[in-house]
């Protein structure tokens, strides 16, 4: 008996883990501790948004909150780094990059930054997953293979490029309203499943954003395949995947 109870006590926790991958920290630069904080709670995936500066790479959500002290390389590279070359980085498997410069004067920045670093994330199997302001479609196949790029529902992706955008995100009030305190409308189900099982069918995960923060938007979210939840409210999120079956 002792036994069974410890075995269903092992399996619990890696199911948590495993819902935690699907955990994804929205502006995470805008938490108290940027990167750890999100880290230490097992969060699969972070997000930042970045702005090339006078050859600068810095973070933040608007142009007016920037700062010389909070780059790309101390708040989420150099963390980075140190978590894959410990071997401890847990769930923690996909940063994605928001450009909010043109891709024109951000990439070849980010490219430069990351590109140190190449071999330890793919060992790691690592995502680096470009948004925003991104190059064209067609010129993805310029890059390397160690970073990949965020998809759009209006976006036309050859297969030859497949393997460069492993995930698509889409904006949830593209679909509908919905307030996520009580339960979906089954039009809204209907139009959501069919959107998921579409990029699946294409090979790509999936990333909503502008989402309701309630634990029932978590758990229908969940229901509906969605890869990766954000949320703005990360002990939230983290205390609901750790409890949800």
């Amino acid at each position: 008996m002792k036994k069974l109870l410890l075995l269903l006590m092992i399996s619990s926790t890696v199911w948590g883990q495993n819902l935690l991958t699907k955990a994804h920290a929205h502006n995470d630069y805008e938490h108290e501790r940027p990167f750890y904080e999100a880290f230490s709670l097992g969060f699969g995936s972070i997000e930042v948004d970045v702005y090339a500066v006078n050859g600068q790479l810095l973070v933040a959500h608007d142009v007016k909150d920037l700062k010389a002290s909070r780059t790309f390389q101390n708040l989420y590279l150099d963390p980075l780094v140190q978590v894959l070359t410990s071997g401890k980085a847990g769930n923690y498997h996909q940063l994605l990059i928001d450009s909010k410069t043109s891709a024109d004067s951000t990439m070849p920045l980010l490219l430069k930054a990351i590109e140190p670093y190449k071999d330890l994330l793919l060992k790691n199997n690592f995502r680096i997953v470009i948004s925003g302001n991104r190059p064209a479609v067609s010129d993805y196949v310029k890059f390397p293979n160690w970073i990949t790029f965020d998809g759009r529902s209006n976006e036309e992706v050859p297969s030859f490029l497949a393997s460069h955008v492993v995930l698509e995100s889409e904006a949830f009030y593209k679909f509908g309203i919905w307030n996520g305190a009580s339960p979906m409308s089954p039009t809204l189900r209907t139009k959501l499943k069919s959107y998921i099982d579409k990029v699946h069918a294409s090979g790509r995960k999936v990333r909503l954003w502008a989402t309701p923060e309630e634990l029932m938007a978590y758990q229908t979210f969940l229901d509906l395949g969605v890869d990766y939840i954000g949320t703005d409210q990360l002990v939230a999120l983290a205390e609901y995947l750790k409890a949800a079956r």
